[in-house]
């Protein structure tokens, strides 16, 4: 019978076990807290960055042990101001966070301990997550693949936005809400550095450097926090001449709450396709 990585325990490796080990490095020369989950077996492993969305209430830990499972290593962070992590939170800290992530996976000490590949790391975000994920892979050829789970495009939405009063509220409302894990930062910081980044940070204007990564795009069709209509649909109509996207749309919520058996399989085939 073929081995699920969702269903079944594999057998133990005695030399090389699966590990769960905290991690901590550098960004901007403040301390990022997190975890690895190591694959079992010598390696070196592919590797996935797992990156949560704001605030982080979500990290999609089933996921983590999913691909562990299916031999992925994968790196799940907190952005600097999130969770313990040292510093103040922003959006251009994310950002920033994601590339010192890269980096460290990519040093011989990190590739040596926790028998990364250099080659093969991908970037899986939800939501803001997702935002940065593709962020990241527009300025960094050399990532693997990208996959953005419910994505939010943040200047694409900033453009959309900004200028209605009703809707604006109800960002200012979100980003509160999200504030008791955060320091250093404001709904109103948070708005004003959208609002100031809108054109850069809109995803619609790297299609062109996208189009050179393995992509996969995931949308819910009862997500009412990045609904797909804004979020998913205009991205994957600029991006379907592209021979290595991949997409599809749940009828699930923003969280994908009832269908996370479903996402792991999505995710888990787009994996092994690479």
């Amino acid at each position: 019978m073929n081995f699920d990585p969702i269903a079944d325990d594999p057998v133990p490796d005695e030399t090389y076990p699966a590990i769960l080990a905290p991690v901590t490095f550098k960004s901007k020369g403040e301390q990022i807290i997190g975890v690895t989950l190591q694959a079992q077996g010598e390696g070196p492993h592919p590797t996935v960055v797992l990156l949560h969305g704001f605030p982080g209430n979500e990290r999609n830990f089933d996921l983590a042990h999913i691909f562990r499972r299916a031999g992925w290593n994968v790196l799940v962070f907190h952005y600097r101001g999130s969770w313990g992590s040292q510093g103040s939170f922003s959006f251009t800290h994310v950002l920033e966070d994601v590339l010192s992530a890269v980096t460290f996976l990519r040093s011989k000490n990190t590739c040596e301990l926790y028998h990364v590949n250099p080659q093969e790391i991908v970037l899986i975000g939800h939501s803001m997550g997702g935002f940065a994920a593709l962020m990241t892979a527009a300025n960094d050829p050399h990532i693997h693949a990208a996959a953005s789970i419910a994505g939010f495009n943040m200047g694409y939405f900033v453009q959309n936005t900004v200028a209605d009063d009703q809707a604006l509220e109800v960002v200012t409302q979100f980003f509160e809400e999200g504030l008791p894990p955060l320091q250093g930062t404001s709904a109103e910081k948070l708005i004003q550095e959208a609002v100031s980044n809108a054109e850069p940070w809109n995803l619609l204007n790297y299609t062109e450097q996208l189009s050179s990564h393995s992509l996969l795009l995931i949308g819910g069709s009862r997500d009412e926090t990045a609904p797909i209509e804004m979020h998913h649909q205009p991205l994957v109509q600029a991006l379907e001449h592209a021979q290595t996207l991949t997409h599809a749309i749940l009828d699930a919520d923003h969280s994908f709450s009832d269908k996370r058996v479903t996402l792991a399989r999505k995710i888990l085939s787009w994996l092994e396709s690479l």
